[in-house]
């Protein structure tokens, strides 16, 4: 069920975005401007923190969340709704998990699969 959502909120993203760009191609563009600059800040933050980064009470990346959210300029599939605390060792022992499962494979002919 939660994959049928991702899929329809995909859908109306597209038919959004379509219909932002057919409308007023002006503000799409400018939207989508808006948009790379702010990353683009973002990324340079991270590459050097010296450089400023967008303080809490600064509304602009909240505003302008709802501006790209209502023109379709946005992929509902990369948005994160919940966080959690970062696992420590949780690479490790899937590594190791997973190469304790590799001799229970069998390589079949007829499906071209593991």
């Amino acid at each position: 069920q939660v994959g049928q959502m991702q899929i329809l909120r995909r859908q109306i993203t597209n038919e959004l975005n379509y219909s932002c760009r057919f409308d007023s191609k002006h503000l799409a563009a400018a939207l989508e401007n808006l948009n790379k600059a702010i990353l683009a800040d973002i990324e340079a933050h991270y590459q050097n923190p010296s450089l400023p980064y967008p303080k809490e009470d600064n509304t602009l990346l909240y505003e302008i969340t709802a501006y790209l959210e209502a023109a379709g300029i946005h992929n509902p599939l990369n948005k994160i709704y919940i966080t959690t605390k970062r696992l420590p060792y949780f690479p490790t022992v899937n590594f190791l998990f997973l190469i304790s499962q590799f001799p229970k494979l069998q390589y079949n002919r007829n499906l071209g699969n593991i």
